[in-house]
């Protein structure tokens, strides 16, 4: 298993594939409006659909994340996000 999920924390391990999403997404609408921390700092990449639940979540939410040393494509992403720019409902 790649996320270990432990009340508002997650930590993300090696590479989160698409297996993941469906207990991802139950975690994130158990949880949902906590501040949410995730912990990457062990994570070599993750699944696109993983990466999107995490934006659809940070659109109404917040999330707190702790990346690793050496900055993945994964994180220019999520730190990338603006959800002022995000129109959907």
């Amino acid at each position: 298993m790649g996320i270990v999920y432990e009340g508002e924390n997650a930590a993300f391990s090696a590479v989160i594939y698409e297996d993941e999403v469906l207990e991802l997404r139950q975690y994130l609408q158990e949880r949902s409006p906590e501040t949410l921390k995730i912990d990457f700092s062990e994570c070599d990449d993750i699944h696109f659909a993983v990466m999107q639940l995490l934006l659809a979540y940070k659109k109404n939410y917040e999330i707190e994340y702790t990346f690793g040393t050496e900055k993945k494509l994964f994180q220019k992403v999520l730190e990338g996000f603006d959800k002022s720019e995000n129109h959907c409902s």
